[in-house]
């Protein structure tokens, strides 16, 4: 798979902040003859030619929705992309995990190929029938789906449809004897880390010894922030390399920012006699994202904003480019062994935090990859809500986070964020999106409208962003 990175020029239309999506490549041979059947498709799927109405789950079944472009077009060609890269790097993952990889993989391949054609062709999703602990509840929500006529892939909610995706594959993968424990989209994640090394060095070099204050958290708070623009599901591009210099200047951005709010509870809590302060951070992608997440965690403990960080990934290979606990540690040793000074002094720093549980990797869990919104939580995994109503403060990284914390539902842009939480409410909770998908809350009157009348896609080119928070009152 190419990944190429290229900085934009300085005279793009978004000149603070690469941004290309993979667009351009989806219209292949392969997507263009989708196009030309585009109208047998809907007529036979039953395809309804609206866009999603309110308060409903997002769903493939409305065609001028993302989760329809999604299914169609984007997902077929990661999966194509996925294949050949396997071929591509056979032999690397034949001497990384054994001679009998070779056989397996073709099994995969197989396997990857036979659930491409399953979504081009609107099939029903199968049944898991690997031993895990959670074949069970998908199973059983699949056969749900499937008393209701909602088991397809154009017409099941597109949370649990995209959730099924990423679980079918990790299942292609587990049942393979040799590459079972093998990250598939491990090779895209190191590569572009290792692509942006010399931001990195740049930004650690400018953001040594911060002293406490108002405008330092909210500039670490925002790199994190627009670090969310990294996602390899849709894009390939570095962050442009002045980025530190330039993220006053994305506060045009930003539909919503309410980081004075963020920092006034973090200064508030701190200053008063309460028990050692805990933020909980919820992370999304590897690589540049969670450099920058890395930042805000040490400074938060530097500042004396928080006594502990707590950060939690995913159990399982997921939307590509999703942190994992071997790419936390990863990219904690790919620091700490750099061959750049300031590099390597910040791996030392990270490395003292872990080991005196300043910053703690917390045990995976595997609700983050359940095909559930965050309302499930305390119904389902009931320690993690109470872990989790310990802290201060969850940030929320990125899209899908945000789609599960308003359970994929399409509210009403002016509706309150707080509102459309619902019951899940474990402690305060500020979400940092850049948004990549038509779902949103609490957003200003008309902005939406002023938006989409000026760039009807502006809501899946990651070129706007939302800081949002929902206060928990304390007593």
């Amino acid at each position: 798979m190419d990944h190429g990175l290229t900085l934009i020029n300085a005279d793009s239309p978004i000149s603070e902040y690469s941004y290309s999506t993979r667009e351009s490549s989806w219209h292949t041979a392969e997507s263009e003859e989708t196009e030309q059947d585009d109208e047998e498709f809907i007529e036979k799927h039953h395809i309804l030619e609206i866009r999603p109405p309110f308060n409903e789950p997002l769903s493939a079944r409305y065609l001028y929705s993302f989760a329809y472009k999604t299914f169609r077009m984007r997902t077929p060609h990661m999966l194509t992309e996925l294949i050949h890269g396997l071929r591509e790097n056979e032999d690397r993952i034949v001497e990384q995990c054994g001679k009998y990889a070779h056989f397996d993989l073709r099994r995969v391949i197989w396997s990857l190929d036979i659930l491409r054609h399953d979504i081009l062709n609107n099939r029903e999703f199968k049944i898991f029938h690997d031993k895990e602990p959670d074949a069970k509840d998908w199973n059983l929500e699949i056969k749900w789906l499937m008393n209701r006529e909602k088991s397809r892939w154009f017409t099941s909610n597109w949370l649990f449809a995209e959730c099924y995706l990423y679980r079918r594959i990790w299942a292609a993968f587990h049942r393979a004897e040799t590459l079972r424990n093998y990250d598939y989209f491990s090779l895209q994640k190191m590569s572009f880390a290792r692509n942006v090394v010399y931001l990195m060095n740049t930004i650690v070099g400018a953001t040594r010894d911060l002293p406490r204050s108002r405008e330092n958290f909210r500039l670490l708070l925002k790199l994190s922030l627009w670090g969310n623009r990294c996602d390899l599901s849709i894009t390939t591009e570095a962050p442009n390399n002045r980025m530190l210099q330039l993220i006053g200047e994305l506060d045009k951005h930003l539909v919503t920012d309410q980081s004075e709010d963020v920092w006034h509870l973090l200064a508030d809590y701190s200053n008063r006699s309460r028990p050692p302060q805990v933020v909980d951070i919820v992370l999304d992608n590897a690589g540049y994202e969670l450099f920058t997440d890395l930042l805000l965690a040490e400074y938060l403990i530097e500042a004396g904003l928080a006594k502990r960080v707590r950060f939690h990934v995913k159990a399982i290979p997921w939307f590509v480019s999703d942190v994992t606990a071997d790419d936390f540690r990863w990219m904690v040793n790919f620091f700490l062994n750099h061959e750049m000074p300031k590099l390597a002094a910040f791996g030392y720093k990270l490395e003292c935090l872990l080991q005196d549980h300043s910053l703690e990797l917390y045990p995976t869990c595997d609700f983050w990859t359940r095909p559930k919104g965050f309302s499930f939580m305390k119904q389902l995994y009931p320690c993690l809500y109470v872990q989790l109503s310990f802290g201060a403060l969850v940030i929320f990284k990125g899209d899908l986070n945000y789609r599960k914390l308003l359970d994929d539902t399409n509210y009403s842009p002016t509706a309150s964020f707080r509102d459309c939480l619902g019951a899940f409410m474990p402690t305060s909770i500020c979400a940092l999106r850049v948004i990549k998908s038509d779902i949103y809350c609490g957003m200003p009157v008309c902005a939406v409208d002023w938006l989409t009348e000026d760039d009807p896609q502006w809501m899946i080119k990651a070129e706007k962003a939302v800081i949002q928070l929902a206060v928990k009152p304390r007593p």
